[in-house]
């Protein structure tokens, strides 16, 4: 996504730019009504990769979290929609944003999700996540789901500074 499509996103402005790290946590907790699943995934810290050479192991990147949250939305997707996934794109909403990177915690993700069907109910969800989850391989065993309240939406915005905004991956919205 381009710096400015994120600017327009967050109706950015240049006099707001000392409150950049507001801005952003506005922008998600006004949308938070459209996203009622709070969800977080704990990642395994190393991946293995088979190379020409043999197989070799290295730490998690930010790059990898963005395919393994895209993946598991995936997996996600197809478990709801089942073909109209594919064949329609049809998608849950989902705001994706990653802890860890300016903290230097262990990297893991935090999920708000929305746009649920009808069909499914609010007590299958975390059945739905636990399948869409084992179906990813770089995601660890521990996960948590959670009705999203209108603490979630500052919570998984806590490492934005005034300047930057990458924990949150906005090409996945």
């Amino acid at each position: 996504m381009q710096l400015q499509q994120i600017r327009e996103k967050l109706a950015y402005s240049a006099n707001t730019a000392p409150t950049y790290k507001a801005e952003v946590q506005r922008f998600v907790t006004s949308i938070a009504k459209q996203y009622p699943i709070a969800l977080t995934l704990t990642l395994k810290q190393t991946i293995v990769e088979e190379t020409a050479f043999g197989i070799t192991k290295r730490a998690i990147s930010v790059e990898d979290c963005k395919r393994i949250a895209k993946r598991f939305m995936q997996k996600l997707n197809k478990l709801v929609f089942k073909n109209a996934a594919k064949r329609y794109n049809k998608s849950l909403k989902y705001v994706v944003a990653c802890e860890g990177i300016n903290s230097y915690k262990n990297l893991h993700l935090h999920l708000q999700i929305g746009n649920f069907p009808s069909h499914i109910k609010l007590n299958n969800i975390d059945n739905l996540i636990a399948q869409a989850k084992a179906l990813v391989s770089n995601i660890d065993m521990q996960y948590k789901v959670d009705i999203a309240d209108n603490g979630w939406a500052e919570y998984i915005t806590k490492e934005i500074t005034n300047k930057n905004s990458d924990s949150i991956f906005w090409d996945l919205m």
